[in-house]
């Protein structure tokens, strides 16, 4: 894992020049857990507002197999006005542990500030959201459940400060989950990876813009289905900008339970770089 991360440090200024933003962030704890995540945000050449993400993550812990996931998003605004913008994206687990899955997520957001003609007391606000199904393949018996969320997000502008909420909800689960957990749970926001199944989550961040800094804040909470399993994590960071160059570097403490008995707290490291 470690000569892993020491790759793609090396591998982050070349391409960031060369392609847009991109960003790495891990995080290790007891039982040799570990977590890997990579991602890159490039516009797409000779595409008017589109632009591409891919990612890729890996997990691993003692006595379970490494697991990794591939995923990749779109966006694309619609043309000639700045109103409103489509978002679709997908992941894939190959088998592991017993384990794997596939998902696909449509969504979008819209720009409330262009719609209300300026009048808001606000630079720019953002209304998004969107459906996320989830099909969860098991092994040793065979079995397959389709899980659906809704997820939904507001941000602001209002001069140099920024901040935003976001909430997901699972709404559905195609047959009953209790003889079934999935090993990997995968939330926005989060660095770490858990197992189980989505409850809810909820979150908000804020930054504030000093000339060439940016610090920032979040809080995330995360709830599972069927167990009274649930976690939090709190980040701070700084993106600090020189030239056309910002650099981002944050940390991120989080619990695996707020049972205060079994409370672990864990550690995570977060860098980036981009050429806007």
């Amino acid at each position: 894992m470690k000569k892993l991360i020491i790759s793609l440090l090396l591998l982050i200024c070349p391409l960031a020049q060369c392609l847009g933003q991109i960003s790495i962030s891990g995080v290790t704890g007891n039982d040799g857990y570990s977590v890997l995540r990579t991602s890159l945000a490039a516009e797409v050449p000779f595409v008017p507002g589109l632009s591409v993400t891919p990612g890729y993550s890996v997990y691993q812990k003692d006595g379970m197999q490494t697991m990794s996931q591939y995923s990749l998003g779109a966006g694309l605004k619609l043309p000639l006005i700045n109103l409103a913008k489509a978002e679709v994206s997908g992941g894939y687990i190959p088998k592991a542990n017993g384990y794997s899955s596939y998902f696909y997520d449509i969504g979008g957001a819209l720009d409330l500030e262009t719609l209300f003609l300026g009048l808001l007391p606000t630079d720019d606000l953002q209304l998004g959201g969107g459906v996320k199904n989830t099909f969860h393949s098991y092994y040793n018996p065979d079995q397959e459940i389709r899980e659906t969320d809704l997820h939904a997000s507001l941000s602001q502008k209002t001069g140099d400060f920024e901040s935003s909420v976001n909430f997901s909800k699972a709404i559905s689960y195609s047959k009953e989950t209790k003889d079934f957990s999935p090993p990997w749970l995968d939330v926005k926001n989060f660095t770490a990876v858990y197992s189980g199944y989505l409850d809810y989550s909820a979150g908000a961040n804020a930054s504030y813009t000093l000339k060439f800094l940016r610090p920032y804040v979040s809080y995330n909470f995360l709830k599972t289905k069927n167990t009274d399993f649930s976690t939090d994590n709190a980040q701070a960071g700084i993106v600090i900008k020189c030239l056309m160059v910002e650099l981002n570097a944050a940390m991120e403490w989080f619990n695996f339970t707020r049972n205060t008995a079994q409370r672990k707290s864990f550690f995570s490291l977060t860098a980036g770089v981009s050429f806007p």
